[in-house]
């Protein structure tokens, strides 16, 4: 199901018991008010296509599936909102993460061995694409790094106690084809959502 965009709390809790889980996709920037208010008009600059209402449902969202245990994806935007729904903030602007190629397998990436992405992913872990002009700064409390590119980029967060709450900032829907062990993470996805 495709939510509408809405400030609508009453609609939204209206629509969210039908949820199961929640797939976070990528797209614009997170605007700076929800996550650095007083940010210097030379940064906020360089943040693009901010669209309010979608930020204040998916910060909204994002905490409902926390509190009640459904299990959520966050792809590139994605794990920005996480972070910044739970108390993270976000770096601006990026260098050398953004390639025209949308299925290019550019960035290697340190995992933790402990990952749980990583494992439903199975080995050896593939590089990934690269699209994004943001990333992960301060860490949300309640969230742990298991990935990060060669320079040290955050490529992937866990939640150190929901059952299934993973974020990445690159593109796995973009990578099924040129390696198909992507699509675990969406296949892991719907069995987390279907106990």
């Amino acid at each position: 199901m495709i939510l509408p965009l809405t400030r609508d709390q009453s609609l939204l809790c209206q629509l969210w018991q039908h949820c199961d889980g929640l797939l976070l996709t990528g797209g614009a920037d997170v605007s700076h008010k929800f996550y650095a208010p007083r940010m210097p008009v030379r940064q906020r600059a360089a943040i693009q296509g901010v669209d309010e209402v979608r930020d204040e449902m998916e910060i909204w969202l994002t905490r409902a599936a926390l509190r009640g245990g459904v299990p959520v994806l966050g792809i590139c935007r994605g794990i920005q909102v996480m972070n910044v729904a739970l108390g993270g903030t976000l770096l601006t602007d990026v260098p050398n993460h953004r390639h025209p190629e949308a299925d290019g397998l550019i960035h290697r990436l340190h995992w933790e061995q402990s990952s749980k992405i990583r494992a439903a992913l199975g080995a050896p872990a593939m590089p990934v694409n690269t699209s994004h002009h943001q990333a992960l700064d301060k860490v949300a409390p309640g969230l742990r790094v298991t990935a990060r590119a060669e320079d040290g980029i955050i490529e992937a967060v866990e939640h150190t106690t929901a059952r299934f709450f993973w974020g990445v900032q690159f593109h796995p829907e973009r990578l099924v084809k040129v390696a198909p062990q992507y699509r675990r993470l969406f296949k892991a996805l719907v069995v987390a959502s279907s106990r």
